[in-house]
């Protein structure tokens, strides 16, 4: 039973977890270890949704302290291992939680239906270029999350975003595709007249790279009825 406050979303696999918290951060999500419902979970929050914590999650049981990811080649890793030891590893810190306080669970009125506003883009490039325009700043690309619509005909790729802080919504901006990318990534150059691709290797220099991660189901606080 899921508790009646925070949302939480889970991802596909572990890979899918390493790569939210440690591909292309500056500095490393990160990662909670707690129980849940009888599972252990590993845990990020990256998001608010009308001041509501938005977790993303996997189903993993950890035992070790740091969360170790790299990708090489196109070769992923994710491990957890006890100490920080290997320079060419990204390493997001594990916080053992053994209990959160009570307002953690308790969502705010008016909340119960919270959902991201959907704004469907024209085409794949403009999904792009929202989720990398934050790297003009030296900020990391925001992820885009990959899903089954809401009527299972079509995958959504896309992520959140709030343009101002003094605007209330929360918008998801989307694109579609008719399959899940068997891809991690997404290859992107502003200087060629190219499309972005799909890819799992990230040392070609003179591109822009956006993480993909898959979640498990359909994204709870999205609806594409497509």
């Amino acid at each position: 039973m899921q508790p009646k406050s925070t949302f939480f979303i889970e991802v596909s696999t572990i890979q899918d977890f390493g790569r939210l918290v440690c591909a292309f951060e500056r500095t490393p999500l990160l990662t909670f270890s707690f129980r849940l419902d009888k599972e252990d979970l590993l845990a990020t929050q990256i998001d608010f949704l009308n001041n509501v914590p938005v977790i993303y999650y996997v189903k993993y049981s950890s035992r070790g302290q740091y969360l170790a990811y790299r990708n090489s080649n196109g070769i992923e890793e994710v491990s957890i291992v006890e100490n920080i030891i290997n320079p060419s590893l990204v390493y997001s810190p594990i916080i053992s939680v053994d209990k959160f306080p009570s307002i953690f669970w308790r969502r705010p009125k008016g909340t119960k239906n919270s959902k991201y506003a959907p704004i469907k883009l024209s085409n794949f490039q403009s999904l792009v270029k929202i989720a990398s325009y934050k790297m003009i700043y030296d900020e990391s690309p925001l992820p885009l999350f990959v899903f089954r619509s809401t009527k299972k005909s079509k995958y959504v790729v896309g992520t959140a975003l709030n343009m101002t802080e003094s605007d209330g919504i929360s918008y998801f901006y989307y694109a579609t595709i008719p399959e899940n990318p068997v891809q991690s990534f997404i290859k992107y150059s502003s200087l060629k007249s190219e499309d972005p691709t799909f890819t799992n290797k990230i040392e070609e220099h003179g591109y822009i790279y956006i993480k993909l991660i898959k979640l498990l189901g359909s994204h709870p606080l999205v609806k594409v009825n497509e």
